[in-house]
């Protein structure tokens, strides 16, 4: 074939839409892979779920990625409309976020139960478990405890400065879905300085919030009410955006191991602390990730469908 006939995935996705593109490779896929299930995710979703299907699947599930909650819910609707695949074992996957939940709306949705997969990993049970797997401190351990108590209140300080950036996202979702707001590209370190030590709003927070709010024409009354809403949750670490409470527990790690480098911090220098957290903090500390029980009665009962 000529490098002219040639199409890229990327060409397809811009010619025909990503869930086109998804369903096309799903039917050719399903000539060959009759017994297997088909899982959709939304981005890098995978390498969360991947290993978590796999105890139950074994080898036998093809992962489709999808650019986002949209796509993953349009190729739903698109194999679903068609009798051909009703005894398919079909699972998408798909966050939470600040939408209308959509679960228990269709047997075959995977939603989070907080807003993204990110929360499955920025929990303090996770961050007990990488300091005693990777720092090698034990409960008993009083660094162990310092690194906990340090943990628990640095998180409360991040949460408190983190709920006005929330309010903002919150208030897109719910107040106006027509107006793109790219929050992915505020960094964290913009709207919080993280040290062990104390964490702070950062310099650029404000001017941050004053845009988005400004891109929104936000009310300014209901983002307030937003706000407090959030102030009220019971467990904020499971409602507030995942991504920055991931990134708060990475930075709070990473300045472990330069303390204990540099030393001042840990009673003694702890050997062999090799941990190395880049982009592909999904994958490095998939391991280490809380598996909600929501997740395990989901996959329990699609196991029935696989077949021999």
């Amino acid at each position: 074939m000529s490098s002219e006939r040639e199409i890229t995935l990327d060409q397809m996705r811009e010619k025909r839409g990503i869930s086109e593109v998804l369903f096309k490779k799903f039917t050719e896929a399903y000539q060959y892979f009759k017994t297997h299930a088909f899982c959709f995710y939304e981005g890098e979703d995978g390498k969360y779920y991947n290993s978590r299907i796999a105890k139950y699947w074994g080898s036998n599930f093809i992962p489709q990625v999808a650019g986002n909650k949209k796509e993953v819910l349009k190729v739903m609707r698109k194999i679903q409309s068609d009798s051909l695949y009703n005894d398919v074992c079909t699972m998408f996957f798909i966050d939470r976020d600040y939408d209308e939940s959509l679960a228990n709306t269709n047997d075959d949705i995977f939603e989070t139960p907080c807003y993204s997969i990110e929360n499955f990993y920025a929990q303090e049970s996770v961050f007990s478990r990488i300091i005693q797997s990777e720092f090698g401190l034990n409960l008993i351990d009083e660094d162990y405890n310092k690194c906990l108590i340090d943990y628990q209140m640095r998180l409360n300080e991040f949460i408190q400065i983190i709920i006005k950036f929330n309010a903002v996202v919150k208030y897109q979702h719910q107040y106006a879905p027509e107006t793109t707001c790219n929050f992915s590209k505020v960094k964290t370190s913009h709207l919080a300085n993280i040290q062990i030590g104390k964490v702070i709003i950062a310099e650029r927070h404000d001017e941050q919030i004053a845009k988005l709010t400004s891109q929104l024409n936000a009310d300014t009354k209901i983002l307030e009410q937003t706000e407090n809403e959030l102030y009220l949750e019971s467990n904020p670490c499971l409602v507030l955006r995942g991504k920055n409470q991931l990134d708060f527990m990475v930075a709070i790690i990473k300045t472990l191991k330069d303390l204990n480098v540099s030393g001042g911090y840990f009673s003694k220098k702890l050997n062999n602390v090799h941990i190395n957290l880049s982009e592909n903090r999904l994958s490095e500390l998939s391991q280490y990730a809380i598996t909600p029980p929501e997740l395990n009665d989901f996959l329990e009962k699609h196991r029935p469908q696989m077949k021999s």
